[in-house]
């Protein structure tokens, strides 16, 4: 009986479009009771493993939204107030809570680890609004995005001496926003910003946060996207380069599903985590790009050999990259095609368009029809490898490309009150067909022909 219960507990991985695995298992030790296979007092034992853990989670987000709301409560505290306060105790209001806020999570670190960690990010707030109430103290005048970095170098060894990744998180979102303030391609910045993004990966893998990991790729891809518009505008003067960015996005997309094949990446929910962004923005990417102002603008590439080159270099190194990690997981060609359709296709396209002059009319065309192939390869590499992750995102790109594709083309045709009856009614029709057919493939995998490896792209 222990080893059959086992088995049944292992099919909580599945996903059977539910609100939550715990309602999923619910309902399922329901129907074990009424088959007799369990008793309920059996089922009672097997739900009541997993509750706590629901609560641990609502606990920890209790206490991050208060550590963050106290901390916004303070700032506005001594905004209110900064006038009144004289030079000495305005430094002293910035530096007691900083001090106070660590040391209270240093006491409480083995009794309430929660707690010990929401104290900490209000120490590192604290740390980045002292920064500033510093600077107005003395009339500090300074480069605005210097304050972000000093907070980001500040956040960082916190990170990595206390092991938590919530401060690991805000310095990755520094990162970020320190890329997007300082707006500059000059080498110097953009190798400071290489080697933070170095420490910040290492820390993550380190710390195998998938938090972390989430917030370090978005920042990632807001770098390359603001250094390459940078690069484009500052030194090829290449005035459309905004334009391109969907472009180089759907580059950066494709590598981190790449990436996410890549034996470095065997630690629980990162492999999940790297698929699902990259092919998020690879779908929003390919969106953005069948529309005829990306067209317009891409063309007038073919006039600047400059940037044309350093696009080609972009792509290079993408399909180097990808090349790479394919080459870790699998040697057998044939096994790679399949299991990566969607983004050889996608390869073969940025090369087609880099190499081939198109028009605006024929460019505008060919993304259309690559953006619906894309779609209908993800779905079906999710279905021949029985990847519920590919399968759902495939078909909600698809039905969305087809609303998108509707608004393009009946907007201006028909009018408003029927153009949104229509809109209604396929909307609700292919949102139907794609709930339905998404449940009858997910459950029929359930039934055991193959494992589903939610890891696995």
């Amino acid at each position: 009986m222990s080893f059959f219960l086992e088995q049944i507990l292992k099919k909580e991985k599945y996903e059977v479009g539910k609100l939550s695995k715990l309602s999923w298992l619910k309902k399922e030790t329901e129907r074990w009771v009424s088959r007799e296979i369990i008793r309920s007092d059996q089922a009672d034992d097997i739900l009541g493993l997993y509750p706590a853990e629901n609560k641990n989670r609502l606990i920890s987000a209790l206490l991050l939204l208060g550590a963050i709301l106290v901390g916004a409560g303070i700032i506005l505290f001594f905004a209110s107030n900064w006038q009144y306060i004289p030079k000495w105790g305005k430094v002293s209001l910035v530096l007691a809570p900083l001090v106070l806020f660590h040391l209270a999570s240093h006491l409480t670190y083995d009794s309430l680890p929660g707690l010990s960690r929401a104290l900490s990010l209000l120490g590192c707030i604290m740390f980045g609004s002292g920064i500033w109430l510093i600077a107005q103290v003395f009339h500090i005048n300074a480069h605005f995005p210097n304050g972000i970095l000093f907070w980001l170098l500040g956040v960082l060894p916190v990170a990595f001496l206390l092991k938590e990744e919530l401060p690991l998180g805000l310095g990755s979102l520094l990162l970020g926003a320190w890329v997007l303030a300082e707006q500059s391609s000059a080498p110097a910045v953009v190798m400071i910003a290489l080697l933070l993004f170095g420490a910040v990966f290492y820390l993550t893998y380190a710390l195998k946060s998938p938090f972390a990991l989430i917030v370090t790729l978005i920042s990632s891809i807001v770098f390359v996207n603001t250094e390459v518009l940078l690069i484009l505008l500052d030194n090829y003067n290449f005035v459309s380069a905004a334009f391109i960015i969907p472009f180089v996005s759907m580059l950066t997309g494709f590598s981190m599903v790449f990436m996410s094949v890549h034996p470095v990446n065997k630690i629980k929910h990162f492999p999940f985590i790297y698929s699902f962004l990259g092919i998020v923005v690879t779908g929003i990417s390919l969106f953005i790009m069948s529309l005829e102002s990306f067209s317009r603008h891409f063309v007038t590439l073919y006039q600047n050999p400059g940037a044309l080159v350093f696009l080609w270099v972009l792509y290079a190194a993408a399909a180097v990259f990808g090349a790479y990690a394919l080459s870790r997981t699998t040697r057998d060609f044939k096994t790679m095609a399949r299991e990566n359709t969607p983004w050889l296709i996608l390869d073969t396209l940025a090369f087609v368009m880099l190499l081939i002059p198109f028009g605006e009319f024929s460019l505008t065309v060919l993304l259309n029809l690559v953006m619906f192939l894309w779609a209908l390869s993800v779905i079906v590499t999710g279905f021949m490898t029985q990847n519920s992750l590919y399968f759902s995102l495939g078909m909600i790109a698809f039905n969305l490309y087809i609303v998108g594709e509707y608004f393009n083309f009946f907007w201006k045709m028909l009018s408003k009150s029927l153009f949104f009856i229509a809109g209604g009614v396929v909307l609700i029709a292919s949102g139907a067909i794609m709930e339905r057919q998404r449940r009858k493939v997910i459950l029929s995998w359930g039934k055991g022909e193959v494992t589903v490896n939610e890891e696995k792209p």
